[in-house]
């Protein structure tokens, strides 16, 4: 039940859920969720949400396509930052310590993932215990 495979299926599972925090239903009423920024947001929040469920998966099944499709979510996720960041300062007293982290949550694990996905000695480690 916990092996390796599930406990980082899990984890990507669980990391790509949190995406959500960055749309415009998670803002907490202060920011203006109107606009063509917010859309912009929440679409690639949104791949990348569909994106590690799917690497969520593909780790599950022990399939091989999963790992591109990681990097992929990893990079669309860490691109929803850089508009997320413009919104949040385009609207008078949104920058909180709440955008703050959800900015550099999900900046530095999709680093992460990147890292550990690009990196071929990490690469190796992960994929040898799947």
């Amino acid at each position: 039940m916990f092996t390796f495979r599930n406990v980082l299926a899990f984890g990507i599972f669980l990391f790509g859920t949190t995406f959500l925090w960055l749309t415009a239903a998670f803002n907490g009423g202060e920011r203006s969720a109107t606009g063509a920024i917010w859309k912009v947001i929440q679409a690639l929040a949104l791949v990348a949400i569909g994106g590690f469920a799917l690497v969520a998966w593909g780790i599950f099944k022990t399939t091989g396509w999963w790992e591109p499709v990681a990097v992929a979510s990893a990079v669309v996720g860490m691109a929803s930052v850089i508009p997320y960041w413009v919104a949040i300062h385009r609207t008078p007293n949104a920058v909180n310590a709440a955008a703050l982290e959800n900015v550099a949550v999900h900046f530095l694990g999709g680093a992460v993932v990147l890292t550990t996905l690009l990196a071929p000695a990490l690469q190796r480690w992960i994929t040898g215990r799947i």
